[in-house]
């Protein structure tokens, strides 16, 4: 059967695997599985559980007409006989549980305001748990009248919003330990402070987890470790950070406690480390230092929703720690021991490991993504990088329906010599001696990357006849510490070379490509660097940007994180001192340079980079007589492309490719 060409509406037959977590028993898995809803307009997810061999059921199934319900983070009790759940059937997030036999789920947690974080005690009696705010159950009754209340905000938090969050209120997330007997609650942690990610001791005797107490703790968050005796009821400082902290993992042997982090204070972006903690001394080793590749999944696709946290996990011995990292464009298992020995790759190339849970010294169970696949459960041979089994395959029917172009893989030379990694996708129905436009896309952060997982977008660029460009330019994760803070004050600079170089070596290496067809785009700071190239040169025919950034200096007071952000990305650069220096490397400063058809997408609710950027930008193109629209998408935050609205997510592909299929031969 001849395959058909993938469309904007395959993006929503799509369903997402994620979240694997192994039973105590070894013998099964619970994962979570995600729809989209084009009716409701969201997703939903349910669990499922499946054996070594691929034999799995559904095992979550709550549906209500009125309101998308998501079943996710299963946990396993230590015994094995039940599966704990986070839901938000009531509306809002409690903790379920659930007999492995089956059932009728019972509801544990009775929080109004719903719970965050949750964790198994190694004795199954209890739960350590987050709530925002005091603590309100949802028998109590409110005896005093109530009050109307104000919808007038006040700020007085340096850090008070956040992107897809809003405004923050006054609420602070707190731990707590659950009963699972006599449902009661213990509040651990107090203070106008933030607390999470509990990890409970071997022994079941202490809890600890990550949060800070620094009184300018707005300023330069730098997140600590606390350790609680459940016992005694104290609380120490177990460990200070001075760098991002995550992922708290205590040793089965219960002598030492890993992280994911670093210790070069709030503003880095360079890779994340596997750090080890002595529980007996708090003595800290980074054991990956000598490992120059990122802990953590990097690469970014618009076609994935896993759920799953950052892990780091043990194995039995207490000797070796599991960990992902981003490597080029693949994102791969690897371990380290306590010597800081760090295993080769113990999974595939040409894929990205987005979760896992490890089943034994031999075997772990992966959600594996590749260019023709969003992800699924697979276990795979720790001892043979090759051996891969498939327990699950939700997408094959669509697979085999549409055709998916295959990203081929090349290296250059940046203008300086810096080798440089890209991808590019043939259009679908492709012949030999036949030239195609080209769109060149360019990625968020920039400390993320292009790499071997499913992107729609560009598939979708590739069935309607396009070549795709993707690079990943200095300021990209996977390919070592230097080369992602090489863009740190140099935005514009040697990125821009290293993305150009990119559409000259396809240029001078596919002669397909049609010279006089050249497309860009780009989101976040790919938004940025397409406003960057339209301001140098007019050699695309067109340009979307997305989600972008044009003025460095208002950025600075209306991002949720641009007071730190632009400072630290732009070499110190000072709001009040440093003017010339911002304004320089803004695209809003040269914009009478700019003659290229430019589209701007943006969301109304973007607080990463504010809608003012897009309004900025419109005005100056429009003023200037450049051919321009903005389009505006309501209720929708910085992740509109990945997460947003599925009607908008349609809405969006159409406005893009339209308007370079408007302006195309």
């Amino acid at each position: 059967m001849t395959k058909r060409p993938i469309t904007a509406e395959d993006l929503i037959k799509f369903k997402f695997v994620g979240d694997p977590q192994v039973s105590p028993t070894k013998d099964k898995v619970a994962y979570v599985l995600t729809h989209v809803d084009k009716e409701k307009d969201g997703y939903y997810s349910f669990i499922y559980v499946t054996n070594l061999k691929g034999e799995g059921r559904q095992f979550t199934s709550h549906y209500s007409k009125d309101s998308l319900v998501k079943d996710a983070a299963p946990k396993w009790s230590p015994d094995g006989s039940t599966l704990a759940f986070r839901s938000n059937r009531t509306g809002k997030n409690q903790v379920y549980l659930l007999h492995t036999e089956g059932g009728e789920a019972i509801q544990l947690t009775d929080i109004k305001q719903g719970i965050g974080d949750f964790v198994w005690s190694p004795d199954g009696s209890q739960l350590a748990l987050t709530v925002s705010g005091e603590l309100k159950l949802t028998t109590d009754k409110d005896e005093e009248k109530k009050e109307e209340k104000s919808d007038v905000k006040v700020i007085t938090r340096l850090r008070y919003k956040g992107d897809g969050v809003g405004i923050y209120n006054d609420d602070r997330k707190h731990v707590y330990l659950f009963d699972v007997d006599t449902k009661s609650y213990t509040k651990l942690t107090e203070g106008e402070h933030d607390f999470g990610q509990p990890r409970f001791s071997p022994d079941g005797k202490s809890l600890f987890y990550i949060g800070t107490k620094a009184e300018d703790q707005e300023w330069g968050y730098l997140p600590a470790i606390w350790k609680y005796d459940i016992a005694s009821k104290e609380e120490s400082l177990f460990y200070q950070g001075n760098g991002y902290i995550m992922a708290p993992s205590v040793s089965p042997d219960g002598k030492w406690l890993a992280v994911a982090g670093h210790t070069r204070g709030e503003r880095s972006q360079g890779n994340a480390n596997v750090l080890l903690l002595s529980l007996e001394t708090g003595e800290l080793t980074n054991l990956t230092e000598g490992f120059d590749y990122t802990v953590g999944n990097l690469v970014g696709v618009d076609a994935k929703y896993d759920t799953a946290e950052q892990r780091l996990i043990w194995d039995s011995s207490s000797t070796n720690i599991y960990f992902n990292a981003t490597v080029g464009g693949d994102c791969q298992l690897f371990s380290v021991n306590l010597a800081g020995e760090v295993s080769a790759a113990l999974s595939p190339s040409v894929a990205s490991v987005t979760s896992y849970d490890i089943v034994s010294d031999d075997q772990a169970v992966l959600v594996l993504a590749t260019p023709h696949s969003t992800g699924d459960v697979v276990t795979q041979d720790l001892k043979n990088v090759n051996n891969v089994v498939k327990l699950t395959n939700w997408n094959q029917e669509l697979y085999n329906e549409v055709y998916l172009s295959t990203p081929e893989n090349f290296h250059y030379k940046s203008t300086d010599g810096q080798d440089t990694e890209g991808w590019i996708l043939k259009p679908f129905g492709y012949e030999d001696g036949k030239k195609y436009p080209m769109i060149l896309q360019i990625h968020g952060g920039p400390a993320t990357a292009y790499g071997n997982g499913l992107h729609h977008e560009m598939q979708l660029m590739a069935a309607k006849g396009y070549v795709v460009l993707y690079t990943n330019p200095r300021g990209s994760h996977g390919y070592g510490h230097e080369f992602v803070n090489a863009v740190i004050g140099d935005y514009g600079g040697m990125d821009y070379e290293d993305i150009m170089a990119g559409v000259d070596h396809a240029l001078a290496n596919y002669n397909y490509i049609d010279q006089d067809q050249l497309f860009v785009t780009g989101g976040s700071y790919g938004g940025y660097m397409t406003n960057v190239i339209v301001t140098r040169t007019d050699r695309f025919k067109a340009a979307v940007t997305q989600r972008s950034i044009c003025n460095w200096h208002s950025f600075y007071g209306t991002s949720d994180i641009g007071f730190f952000f632009t400072e630290w990305q732009h070499g110190h650069a000072d709001l009040w001192d440093d003017v010339e220096k911002l304004l320089k490397v803004s695209p809003l400063t040269h914009a009478r340079n700019v003659k290229t058809p430019t589209l701007i997408l943006h969301s109304e609710q973007d607080l990463r980079c504010p809608m003012e950027q897009a309004e900025q930008w419109y005005i100056a193109l429009k003023r200037l007589g450049v051919e321009t629209k903005l389009v505006r998408f309501p209720d929708e935050c910085h992740e509109l492309s990945r997460s947003g609205k599925p009607k908008h997510r349609l809405e969006r592909l159409q406005h893009l490719i339209g308007w370079f299929d408007d302006r195309r031969n």
